[in-house]
This record gives C-alpha cells, sequence and structure tokens, in this order.
C-alpha cells in the first residue's frame, strides 16, 4: 500500500510539472504570436511591401527579418519599426536593387545626391568610393549632423546596397576657425579665384584638422593649382596639403596627386 502510495504521489508530482510546463510554454507561444503580429503592423504603416519582401517570425522574444529591400534607407526602416517593438531583432535582411546599376553609376548618383545637400560649404569635403555597390564615404566635415545627412541621402539612392560611413568630423578648435577665416580671405579674395566666391558649389574646398590644412577640388590649370598652395603655405597651418586636380587631368590620372610641405 505504502509503496503504491508513493507510486500515486510521484505519478501527481510528475503530471503537475507537466502542466507547469504547458502553462508556461502557452503564454510564451501567445506573446510570440502576439509580437509578430505587432512587427508585421509596423512594417505595413512604414510602407514596406512597395519597398520590397520583408517577412518578420518571432520565437522565444527575438524577431527575425527575412527576404529584401529595394534600398539600404528601406531596410533601416524595416529594422527600425521591428525595433520599435523588441530589443531583440536579428536581420538577415539584403538590399536588391530594382534595376541592375554599374559602380561608375551608382558613384554619380551617389555624388549628385551629395552636392545637393544645402548646407555642403566650402569647409566640408566628402569623397566617394564604390565597389560592387557598396559604398564609402570619406573626407571631412565642419558639423557633425553633416555625416549623418549626407549617410542619409546616400541611403536612399537606388543601386546602394551597402554604405561604409567613413567621414571624420572635425575637431572643434577656436585655432581652426581662425585658419578657415585666414584661408578663404586670401584664396576667395585672390585675383586669380575671387570669381569662384560666390559659386553655389565652391571648386576649391579648404579642409583644417588641429592645424592641418587639405585643399581639395578642381581648377582648371596647374598654375592655379600651385598658386593654391603657395597661398596655403602663407598662413598660420602646420602642414598643408594640396589635394587640388587639374580639370584637364582628371581623365588621364585616376589618382588624385598631392603635394605637402
Amino acid at each position: 500500500m505504502r509503496s503504491g502510495g508513493r507510486g500515486t504521489v510521484r505519478q501527481r508530482a510528475g503530471l503537475l510539472s507537466l502542466l507547469g510546463a504547458m502553462l508556461v510554454a502557452v503564454p510564451a507561444l501567445a506573446s510570440d504570436g502576439d509580437l509578430q503580429k505587432r512587427v508585421e503592423d509596423r512594417l505595413a504603416r512604414a510602407g514596406l511591401a512597395q519597398r520590397g519582401d520583408v517577412q518578420a517570425s518571432v520565437k522565444d522574444g527575438v524577431v527575425t527579418l527575412e527576404g529584401f529591400t529595394l534600398t539600404v534607407d528601406a531596410r533601416r526602416d524595416a529594422e527600425k519599426a521591428a525595433g520599435k517593438e523588441s530589443k531583440r531583432v536579428e536581420s538577415r535582411l539584403v538590399v536588391r536593387p530594382e534595376e541592375a546599376v554599374s559602380d561608375a553609376q551608382v558613384q554619380e548618383r551617389v555624388a549628385d545626391a551629395i552636392l545637393r545637400e544645402p548646407r555642403y560649404g566650402v569647409f566640408d569635403s566628402v569623397g566617394v568610393a564604390v565597389q560592387d555597390g557598396v559604398v564609402v564615404l570619406q573626407g571631412s566635415v565642419h558639423q557633425p549632423w553633416l555625416k549623418d545627412s549626407f549617410d542619409q541621402r546616400v541611403a536612399e539612392v537606388d543601386g546602394v546596397r551597402d554604405i561604409k560611413n567613413e567621414i571624420r568630423i572635425a575637431p572643434a578648435s577656436s585655432y581652426d576657425d581662425r585658419l578657415r577665416a585666414q584661408l578663404y580671405a586670401r584664396i576667395y579674395g585672390d585675383d586669380m579665384f575671387v570669381r569662384y566666391a560666390n559659386w553655389a558649389e565652391p571648386p576649391i574646398r579648404i579642409v583644417v584638422e588641429n592645424g592641418k590644412v587639405t585643399l581639395t577640388g578642381v581648377v582648371n590649370s596647374a598654375v592655379e593649382q600651385v598658386r593654391l598652395g603657395m597661398i596655403a603655405r602663407g598662413t598660420l597651418a602646420f602642414k598643408v596639403t594640396n589635394a587640388v586636380e587639374v580639370e584637364s587631368e582628371r581623365t588621364k590620372e585616376p589618382v588624385r596627386k598631392t603635394s605637402e610641405s
């Protein structure tokens, strides 16, 4: 009798344990299903159905996004939408542009997007490289928010598969500010370059970082190129890199020539 009683107790304990596990599992399954529904609603409100094919699944509270988007911007929007519902999001999304675009075409489109930024000024200089649709942004900007603005503009460009934003933010320095003012006044006040002073897109860009100066852009002749270097070296700059190109040599020499002092 006692042995049978112990067996009955063990059976009851096993049943209670099984029931407990089921009670825990059912809410978890319900929670995953509810979370998936909320994520899918977010994706729909973000208009992702028209910007790719994004599928969401949820397991143990982890949201997994799979499929593709047409642009980097759409991929980010999908990830952001899912992130509003769960802190645990695994994105396996890839960017698959609607049309096949060469790297040269992507570079041209990205360069145009950068130039359309109205706050892109004479003290900013951004370069673009593209390989297999992956865009690398390099250079320097005077204001921190400009780096993010360029990143967002490029993310919206058709043909871009991913972005590596390596743009530097110039350090805050009163000395650099004085040097910028001095360089601008001497370069764009010079008889050879004064005609460029009011251009919407400055042909000569002035980058200053910790007293070191880099000149970029394009001029019409080697004489102008040399003159720019002379002007810059006549200022308070600790070091000058003259990376300005001559228009007639741009197609002949793909590697930018520089001179330092």
